[in-house]
């Protein structure tokens, strides 16, 4: 293995054992050394890769969770309704939200850990942008799609707390999706 593809799989093996950590126990509970030690390294390898430490990996384990949602969201893009989109979105959302480290990291750790996570991001403004979409292609009526959006993401967001906190995850999220796909279909009705 040349040096460079053993540095990636030495980066790769440490953010895989910080995500393993993150999802255990939480960004404030994990250790710098439980991470080396489930990586089966030294400190000076997290240094080397991460110089500003624990914060700079769980960052570099949220950005591979984030990608992942990112990925499934953006290839609902082909969708050619905009409410189809916000659907399946939903759908897409629940499920991410039934595993443990979407749940733990993404949803309860990035807010306070990640710049920026705290508040209404890229998918809210995704969202919003889709309400747009729909409403010049005359899917809804007079709606307006700030405060839709506003309300719309909140209960999202709300239905992932539903499912993340539930025993039977997968059955939260499907009994969490049917109200929020009866939300997005009355905004059909609102032509």
């Amino acid at each position: 293995m040349r040096r460079k593809e053993q540095a990636e799989a030495s980066r790769a093996a440490l953010v895989e054992a910080a995500r393993q950590c993150f999802t255990a126990r939480g960004y404030a509970a994990t250790t710098v050394a439980e991470i080396l030690d489930r990586a089966g390294m030294a400190q000076g390898a997290l240094y080397h890769y991460f110089p500003a430490g624990k914060r700079e990996i769980f960052q570099a384990v949220f950005e591979t969770i984030n990608d992942e949602f990112h990925r499934r969201r953006d290839a609902l893009l082909t969708i050619n309704s905009p409410l189809g989109r916000i659907s399946a979105g939903i759908e897409v959302f629940l499920e991410l939200c039934t595993s443990d480290d979407f749940a733990r990291i993404a949803l309860v750790d990035a807010p306070q850990v990640v710049p920026g996570q705290s508040e209404r991001g890229t998918t809210y403004a995704l969202l919003r942008s889709q309400l747009d979409e729909a409403k010049a292609a005359g899917e809804v009526g007079r709606i307006d799609a700030q405060a839709t959006a506003m309300a719309l993401y909140a209960a999202i967001r709300a239905a992932g707390e539903f499912v993340m906190a539930a025993d039977d995850r997968p059955r939260a999220a499907k009994t969490a999706a049917k109200p929020l796909q009866q939300m997005v279909e009355g905004l059909r009705s609102a032509r």
